[in-house]
């Protein structure tokens, strides 16, 4: 790979990372949120739902518009939104407030990522975009190993909201970085067709592949998400471990494995074949999947094993979903194509946090009942996606 696109690729990644850790830091704040306005599992899901809310709704704004302009002048928009939204989120003072910071948030954070997806599509060759990808996947888990642990931190020593204001820093400094180190991508704009909001939908929801990859990834993000949004709790609660100590050191442990083993999985599906590769994963996906919201254990040893397999097993089929997706586009719709992808993706995880809060129940002593079922449910979805997969077909470049 180009040093040129090694350096873009991490720029990217930075973005994704703050993305991420917007994101994922919510999450293990719930004990915290608990304590502080007693919101429970149906609340919870409810704050996690708004932001894919708002993905959803700029989704349906930016749909026709995306390919219209310079990818890196829409990345410089999108990104100014996502930095005042994380900033909101850090001055919210009541359950409310937080919900509409999310849903804010969501408005810009949640089309990012087709953006990213846009600008690999252009400017990495499909031969090497599963390594595109994994290199994209290092985000994760530096938010994993620094971002999620930091801001866990920083809450634990301050004051819950402390994690949003440090981020909205750190995203000012990456939007800098946007401005001065991202090319302009254009090469789309010589076969662009202004299309109203129906006609684009229309050009990308009319071929039966894309309507397959774009239901490919509604069923690979339950199969991943099910478990996470009540994670921390179910430690926490259920299996007694210290929140402030152990709940950082999963997140770093995993980071620290996902940013070997990304880049690795990304490549190897390059060269065996994006399948065989995801199968293997979905089958050791098993083991977490099945084996943590069954749990009875007070060995932090055994603990790690489970997060770290899941981590890796479970979150790196991302790595060939993203990258056998963003293959079915062709560039002058890859925008439009990904903005609604980003929609279905955003959707499939706030709603299936939404589904999660309606199943879980928390007793008094805020223990979890039910959350055995939702590693069932992603079990299922696992298997969903391994049978559309194949349906799936790249386009021959």
């Amino acid at each position: 790979m180009k040093r040129s696109e090694i350096i873009l690729l991490l720029i990217l990644a930075f973005v994704q990372f703050t993305g991420i850790v917007d994101f994922m830091v919510l999450m293990p704040l719930k004990p915290k949120l608990t304590e502080l306005w007693g919101i429970n599992p149906k609340q919870f899901g409810i704050a996690v739902f708004a932001y894919g809310f708002g993905a959803f709704i700029s989704s349906l704004i930016c749909v026709n518009k995306v390919d219209k302009y310079d990818r890196k002048k829409v990345l410089v928009f999108i990104y100014a939104g996502f930095t005042l939204g994380t900033f909101f989120c850090g001055f919210a003072n009541s359950y409310l407030m937080l919900v509409l910071a999310r849903f804010i948030t969501g408005l810009f954070g949640g089309v990012s990522g087709s953006i990213i997806q846009s600008i690999v599509g252009d400017a990495i060759p499909a031969h090497k975009r599963g390594q595109a990808m994994g290199i994209l996947m290092m985000g994760f888990a530096l938010a994993s190993i620094v971002g999620v642990p930091g801001g866990l931190y920083l809450a634990a020593h301050n004051h819950w909201y402390t994690p949003f204001l440090v981020l909205g820093g750190l995203c000012a400094l990456v939007f800098i970085g946007i401005l001065f180190v991202v090319p302009s991508f254009t090469i789309h704009l010589k076969t662009y067709q202004q299309q109203s909001f129906f006609g684009v939908m229309k050009s990308v929801l009319s071929d039966a592949n894309r309507r397959w990859a774009l239901l490919l990834t509604l069923m690979i993000m339950p199969a991943h998400f099910f478990i996470i949004p009540f994670l921390s709790d179910f430690f926490t609660y259920n299996l007694g471990f210290d929140y402030s100590s152990t709940v950082p050191l999963i997140y770093i442990v995993g980071g620290i494995i996902t940013a070997f083993s990304s880049p690795l999985i990304g490549k190897l599906s390059d060269k065996i074949g994006r399948f065989k590769v995801l199968l293997a994963l979905s089958i050791l996906s098993l083991i977490p999947l099945f084996g943590i919201p069954n749990l009875h254990t007070q060995s932090k040893l055994v603990l790690l094993c489970f997060t770290a397999s899941f981590f890796v097993f479970s979150g790196s089929r991302m790595i060939i979903s993203m990258a056998h997706v963003t293959s079915t586009a062709q560039p002058n719709i890859r925008g439009a194509f990904l903005i609604i992808n980003s929609s279905v993706q955003q959707f499939g995880t706030s709603i299936t946090s939404l589904i999660g809060g309606f199943i879980v129940v928390q007793t008094a002593n805020h223990q979890l009942q039910n959350y055995t079922y939702l590693g069932y449910l992603a079990v299922f979805f696992s298997v969903m996606a391994l049978l559309l997969f194949n349906k799936v077909k790249p386009l021959k470049i």
